[in-house]
């Protein structure tokens, strides 16, 4: 990884002196020079150059770098207005960009702005219904090769201990227990692949999460 431990230690620090606090809750700040290297690496090698990048502000997502081979990287904060200090470094493919991307963003904007995270879904709920988001049509990923890091405000460290390196695809209207997967599978749910639904979108932009193994090529 070229973003060593320590230097994410040093990133976490400025993390924590630019939070911005709305009751319990804190949304990470990174320094845009820190930020779009950490959103790249999600990517594998081969697409970062040309990759599309956002970085998050005071106001929300922001575009500083429009890519040619249809890939978006940003690091998500789709978590962060319930105070959970993740950050997600991701990059989805055309598809995603097209669908995913936008309720992403608008899920960054809102977060900027403090809305609780009642109100996020509500407003993205909204969306859907009104047809100015939609989800995919048809297979794609988004690649998290840093997995999904964690800010502890109390060592001032980034880790990667909130979830492994893991692939993405598409999957929306589709449940753990389609793919069969349930409460009752127990240690193994994590060796697996999983459904996950989150906060932007819910079941319309639902994922199959597959574990980046060792030696599959995503190392940096």
């Amino acid at each position: 990884m070229k973003i060593a431990m320590r230097n994410l230690a040093v990133i976490a620090i400025v993390a924590a002196a630019s939070a911005i606090h709305a009751g319990e809750s804190q949304t990470i700040l990174l320094p845009q020079k820190e930020e779009i290297p950490l959103a790249l690496q999600a990517a594998p090698p081969h697409l970062r150059a040309e990759a599309t990048v956002y970085v998050f502000g005071k106001d929300g997502y922001r575009k500083v770098r429009s890519g040619k081979n249809g890939f978006v990287c940003l690091v998500n904060r789709d978590g962060n207005q319930a105070g959970d200090n993740q950050l997600k470094p991701t990059c989805w493919d055309a598809e995603g960009s097209r669908t995913i991307v936008p309720v992403v963003l608008r899920v960054g904007e809102l977060i900027a702005r403090s809305t609780s995270q009642e109100e996020i879904k509500r407003d993205i709920d909204d969306g859907f219904t009104s047809g100015k988001f939609s989800s995919p049509q048809k297979t794609g990923i988004a690649y998290m090769l840093l997995g999904d890091l964690l800010f502890d405000p109390r060592t001032q460290n980034i880790t990667k201990t909130a979830f492994p390196p893991h692939y993405m695809i598409y999957a929306p209207g589709v449940s753990s227990a389609d793919i069969g997967m349930t409460t009752q599978t127990g240690k193994s749910q994590f060796a697996l692949p999983t459904v996950y639904a989150g906060c932007s979108g819910g079941t319309r932009t639902a994922y199959i999460i597959v574990l980046a193994t060792a030696g599959t090529g995503h190392t940096h």
